[in-house]
């Protein structure tokens, strides 16, 4: 199928400016964007691009924030990570990011385009009522996004003009905006279509606003209200057994469960049936440096490969269950011996590791390699344990996301190398595990249709099923497990710390990595695993679960004061 942009395409004759961090009517502009169809599906274009942020993006710096703020992910590329994120030492005015003006700058967009597509005479009303549903999807998607990171946020439903508004607004308490929220993203599937024609590619459907609508109710239900999980478990069950019922299921294309899942997130797999909403991107238009060039170790054939960002961490690795369905566990001699071996195939299709094969050759990570011409063992270079550019802080580099087809260049920046695959946002198998999370929570016991929706997740990776008779306790552990193994590294992990309430218990250790050293001959050597500390996380369970409000925004509406507690 050729891949189709609608949203990577950017305008050329949109220029809209925001002098405050709220909602304000733009000042200038080259045309004016409402005045036929064409730029209307410009304008709305434009908007779908603002999601390109920390959690919707394949970039060197923001996206690394993302992923090392939690313990799934270590760098010690200062270049794009001071440990900020690993200390949790920041302060209101010099966060790692800003997303607040810009998601504030979208969402006056959003509004100012629901405004004026309502009443355009240049759109049919299918037509309007399709960028309608585009705006109030859009409008979710940046709520959310806020909430999510900044808890109470103002709410601004229309257009604002400094000339003749008060534009300054309070902050609405958390259940307010997580209320509207859901109702923007039930306006939205109230409007879009259930499945997309190939033109429309990249754009929302009915599954994507009520799968967003679901998460939202799952972070709902952790921060603001358990009875949100109610609401969770029904709209999760529209896909199951719903109107939704049979439009997604898991992807299964490949020989191996490894393939199945490690082709699931591959650019000449996109569009599959699992996937409910990503951002697209395509070469060399709009494409990814950080998952082919900036974390890929170097190869005998690239030209270059940074690989010292986003490295897995060795709590991660250890959270990948036998092949068995056991719990790998240091202390049992035979995974002590050979931590690598028969392992759940998600491990293989996410992780490279020592020993792995990495575009057709064995990738080591160790501190020193067999030289045959010396006869002995000599410091690994360029992709060993260390310190160095091309060197893993971690032990580890990741796999997932990876293409080995694309050949790093020697600049990515100025060749444009890079992959296109679109980063998945919302998939199937996330579904089924909110349904079983949620439905798990309301029940005294977990049920058939708990177990149902786990299993069908571990079946396709090639694990076997829960054991039967857990309690809602143990259930919930495993549930909380397989989220960490199925979506790891696509920016989860750190918003269910966050709603889990378990930042002390993930955020305020220890992170390990894996150092392995070779003595003897090269023929049987002598091999020590050891695991080092890579960094003390600290998280204070008063003050983190919640980003600042940014000084500047503070600065310039005294109405959001105070900030969140202990900032």
């Amino acid at each position: 199928m050729k891949k189709l942009l609608f949203n990577i395409i950017m305008s050329g004759v949109l220029v809209c400016s925001c002098d405050d961090f709220l909602d304000i009517t733009p000042q200038n502009s080259i045309t004016d964007p409402f005045s036929s169809a064409s730029s209307i599906a410009l304008y709305v274009n434009d908007v779908y691009n603002s999601l390109d942020g920390p959690l919707y993006q394949w970039d060197a710096i923001g996206d690394i924030y993302n992923r090392s703020m939690f313990d799934n992910a270590f760098t010690d590329d200062l270049f794009s990570n001071d440990n900020r994120w690993n200390l949790f030492s920041f302060t209101a005015s010099g966060a790692p990011f800003d997303r607040w003006t810009d998601c504030y700058e979208a969402i006056r967009k959003a509004n100012e385009g629901i405004e004026k597509i309502g009443i355009s005479e240049k759109l049919t009303e299918n037509e309007r009522n399709r960028f309608l549903g585009d705006l109030h999807f859009l409008k979710g998607m940046f709520y959310l996004e806020l909430w999510r990171f900044y808890g109470p946020v103002p709410l601004i439903d229309r257009t604002l003009d400094r000339t003749e508004d008060d534009i300054y607004y309070p902050r609405s308490d958390e259940r307010s905006v997580l209320e509207y929220i859901v109702a923007e993203f039930g306006q939205a599937a109230d409007l879009l279509p259930v499945r997309l024609e190939d033109a429309e590619l990249g754009r929302a459907t009915k599954g994507a606003a009520l799968g967003m609508m679901a998460s939202a109710y799952l972070h709902g239900a952790g921060t603001v209200d358990e009875a949100y999980y109610k609401d969770a478990c029904n709209t999760a069950d529209e896909f199951i057994s719903g109107d939704l019922k049979g439009v997604y299921d898991l992807f299964r294309t490949g020989a191996t469960p490894q393939e199945r899942y490690q082709n699931l997130f591959l650019e000449q797999y996109e569009y599959n049936c699992e996937v409910i909403f990503d951002i697209q991107y395509a070469y060399p238009y709009k494409f990814s440096t950080l998952q082919t060039v900036a974390s890929p170790p170097k190869h005998s054939t690239d030209g270059y490969g940074w690989g010292n960002r986003d490295n897995p961490t060795q709590e991660i690795v250890d959270e990948y269950e036998m092949k068995d369905g056991s719990f790998f566990d240091w202390s049992n001699p035979e995974h002590a011996a050979h931590p690598y071996e028969n392992r759940d195939a998600r491990f293989y299709a996410s992780i490279l590791y020592n020993g792995a094969v990495w575009k057709g050759e064995t990738l080591y990570t160790s501190t020193n390699v067999w030289s045959p011409s010396q006869g002995r063992f000599v410091p690994n270079s360029p992709n060993g344990w260390g310190t160095a550019t091309n060197s893993t802080p971690t032990g580890y580099y990741l796999r997932k996301h990876m293409n080995e087809n694309v050949v790093a260049g020697a600049d990515n920046r100025t060749q444009g190398v890079g992959g296109g695959h679109n980063l998945i946002v919302l998939r199937y198998a996330e579904i089924l595990l909110i349904y079983a999370e949620a439905k798990n929570e309301i029940l005294p016991a977990p049920d058939n249709t708990v177990y149902e929706a786990v299993n069908a997740v571990r079946i396709r990776a090639g694990q076997p099923e829960l054991p039967s008779g857990l309690s809602k306790e143990e259930m919930r552990s495993r549930i909380r497990h397989e989220r960490r193994v199925e979506l790891a590294f696509e920016n989860k992990r750190y918003f269910d710390i966050i709603r889990w309430r378990a930042g002390e218990e993930y955020l305020n250790k220890e992170i390990h990595g894996m150092r392995i050293t070779y003595s003897g001959n090269g023929a049987s050597p002598d091999v020590l695993y050891e695991r080092p500390v890579l960094v003390k996380k600290t998280f204070d369970s008063g003050k983190n679960y919640l980003l600042p409000v940014p000084q500047n925004a503070m600065d310039r509406n005294p109405k959001l004061y105070p900030n969140n507690p202990g900032w």
